[in-house]
């Protein structure tokens, strides 16, 4: 018996690599090329987590506007809305016309020298830039493509956004409550499940290839993405026959389980055991609620919600939100405040990991959100605060031997 032979991998063109050339990266994708041709929040987020893990990312952009998210504010830092700069750090900006022949040349060039090609073109856009050549060029590199839907059903080309993907998937059916009506999640979950969903999927196709020498295409769907992230919720009806509704902070199959008010805000907590509900009657001055026979089990709990949440506000109205975190969290029973972002970056916890991380900016020193991954040997970190727009064509543009850039 022998050993088989290792698999062939079609190699990235090293003619131009002084375009890709870098500072040293450090972290688990050191040495991995990304072409990001994508734009707003999905892709860039999915290229954003392999710059975080150490890979080399060149942004093309559309010269005199780039990323629309440039353009989402305010709030500013110089010339951009900071809304860009929450997902495009660890990266250089290429301003290219892909409407232009040397554009397209450029990017050509630069797909030959790359290990992953990200997009998000509409398929109209796709065909009419050409982008299946750039394809051609780099039959060794991971292709991704973020959609708005999977290509083998009936809304392939459709555009994607977030708000209509959230009430399309279900999401906002489930968000909100019988007051205000459905409701959008407060970030923009469908693009953000994506991104990830993206970077997971680029990860293991570039393992796929280490293992076999093939690169393959990963398609990401924004709305099958969105629809997968329902869970318990699906199950609820696919398997228990339940069509969830509103239901505000509470939970469908767990109660007590949400936000209760206190007497100057609101906390967080839950039941999510017997042990846990009976250590939370205690805690809050009533042992008496976990022997009511309405409450014995959660089963009964879900089945007089209204009951349960009732008592347990009723005696968490005396006190503030953070005499209450404290008792509870002494008690051992699963509690959070209700954080406001400021509150957020003043969590001593937060504070200690260092969540937030003030890198250099041309319009000045700029504080970013980290990575929250945490590897042993190869940690991932911020390299570079987001990009001018453009401004690394020219230096890129020279090493392709094409010259000119701004």
């Amino acid at each position: 018996m022998t050993d088989a032979a290792p698999p062939h991998i079609p190699q990235r063109s090293e003619e131009h690599a002084a375009a890709w050339a870098a500072p040293e990266r450090s972290g688990p994708l050191a040495g991995i090329r990304v072409l990001d041709l994508s734009r707003i929040l999905a892709g860039p987020l999915c290229t954003c987590i392999l710059g975080d893990l150490g890979a080399e990312v060149i942004k093309v952009e559309r010269p005199g506007g780039g990323d629309e998210t440039r353009r989402w504010g305010p709030p500013w830092h110089g010339d951009d809305a900071v809304y860009y700069f929450g997902i495009n750090r660890n990266r250089r900006s290429v301003a290219l016309d892909l409407t232009d022949a040397t554009g397209r040349e450029a990017v050509l060039r630069l797909a030959g020298g790359a290990d992953v090609v990200v997009e998000n073109f509409l398929p109209a856009q796709y065909e009419a830039l050409h982008i299946a050549n750039v394809a051609g060029a780099a039959p060794h590199a991971v292709w991704c493509s973020v959609r708005a839907a999977g290509s083998d059903g009936p809304d392939a080309a459709m555009p994607g956004y977030d708000v209509m993907t959230q009430a399309r998937s279900g999401i906002m059916s489930i968000t909100g409550d019988a007051e205000c009506g459905p409701v959008k999640a407060g970030i923009p979950v469908s693009d953000i499940v994506a991104g990830l969903y993206a970077a997971v999927g680029v990860c293991a196709a570039l393992q796929h290839r280490s293992a076999t020498g093939v690169a393959q295409r990963v398609e990401v769907p924004l709305l099958e993405c969105s629809v997968s992230v329902l869970l318990n919720q699906a199950l609820n009806l696919l398997v228990g026959g339940v069509l969830p509704g509103l239901m505000g902070n509470r939970h469908v199959n767990i109660a007590p389980y949400g936000a209760f008010a206190c007497s100057d805000g609101h906390v967080v907590l839950g039941g999510v055991t017997e042990e846990s509900f009976a250590a939370l009657c205690t805690a809050i001055g009533a042992p008496h609620i976990a022997g009511d026979p309405r409450f014995s089990s959660n089963r009964e709990r879900v089945a007089h919600r209204e009951q349960v949440d009732a008592e347990i506000e009723r005696h968490l109205a005396a006190r503030s939100v953070r005499e209450w975190v404290e008792v509870l969290r002494n008690a051992d029973v699963p509690c959070a405040p209700v954080n406001s972002i400021a509150d957020v970056f003043a969590d001593p916890h937060i504070a200690a990991v260092g969540m937030a991380q003030t890198v250099d900016h041309p319009a000045g020193a700029v504080t970013l959100l980290r990575s929250p991954l945490r590897f042993s040997a190869t940690p991932a970190s911020i390299h570079t605060a987001p990009p001018l727009l453009g401004e690394h064509t020219a230096a890129v543009l020279r090493a392709l031997a094409l010259g000119g850039g701004g």
